[in-house]
């Protein structure tokens, strides 16, 4: 399984650190602090919405597989084709906008995409244990 998850797991996470260059090279130069902390806690927040409501369709279960909630958040289409038009949105974009409100759109997709991906991928096996969820393999 390592084979399969271990390269989703870094390409997640280049994902969340590429986020976070989105984030600094578009709203470097914008001089009010609010285009700044507040794309970044919305983001932040949503990701952690991200991770809560996609981790809860699993609580009515009893057994599931070891990888089936990691492999869940890591193979999502949907999560990985907005990333990826916030991606392209970006270089797209990134020179012609100057409207602070879409750049700071892009970097929270960007973000909450790839960290709630990540914070479910994690907790998945302390969501299982404190929910009595049994592991088969």
């Amino acid at each position: 399984m390592g084979i399969v998850i271990l390269p989703l797991f870094l390409f997640w996470a280049i994902c969340l650190f590429f986020s976070l260059r989105i984030g600094y090279v578009l709203l470097k130069e914008e001089k009010l602090f609010t285009y700044k902390v507040l794309p970044t806690v919305a983001s932040v927040l949503l990701a952690i919405l991200y991770m809560k409501q996609s981790i809860n369709q699993f609580v009515g279960s009893e057994s599931l597989w070891a990888f089936q909630i990691v492999f869940y958040f890591l193979f999502n289409i949907d999560a990985a084709l907005l990333y990826c038009g916030a991606f392209l949105a970006y270089f797209i974009l990134k020179q012609r906008v100057k409207n602070p409100s879409i750049k700071s759109l892009i970097y929270i997709i960007a973000l909450s995409i790839s960290l709630g991906t990540l914070l479910g991928a994690f907790s998945s096996e302390s969501f299982m244990t404190s929910h009595n969820i049994e592991k088969t393999y």
